[in-house]
């Protein structure tokens, strides 16, 4: 009999070699999850400090909450923000519980005054950034 298809040990080493892969990319995936997040956190806060401002200049008062700046029509929709983790201060952490709101100072927050400056990604641990050689 002359019979085609793998043999058990090509097999495993199929599967082996398989896992090895999978190994080394989930952790680069879930580190640009982890950006993404970061990314949206920013420019979510962003998109409602520039909506507090234009609402300001042309109301000439604060607004009360971010669904006041809704029904004014300043934004489509209130923002959600992400689940899973994100970059606080360059470091890893899980996204703030809560919602987005506007702290006395008149800036949009998530949790506790993280304002959208103290979301971003690790620096570069390569020594700098804009040097050059």
């Amino acid at each position: 009999m002359n019979q085609r298809g793998f043999a058990t040990l090509e097999v495993i080493l199929m599967v082996m070699v398989i896992g090895i892969l999978a190994s080394i990319a989930v952790p680069r995936f879930t580190s640009v999850t982890t950006a993404a997040n970061t990314a949206k956190i920013q420019a979510d806060l962003s998109t409602i400090d520039t909506a507090i401002a234009v609402y300001q200049m042309e109301k000439g008062s604060d607004p009360a909450d971010i669904p006041a700046l809704v029904t004014a029509k300043y934004l489509q929709a209130k923002p959600e923000p992400p689940t899973g983790k994100c970059y606080i201060d360059g470091t890893e952490s899980p996204v703030p519980t809560g919602d987005y709101t506007i702290n006395s100072d008149n800036r949009a927050i998530l949790g506790t005054n993280n304002t959208a400056d103290k979301f971003h990604l690790p620096k570069n641990s390569s020594g700098g950034g804009n040097e050059t050689p």
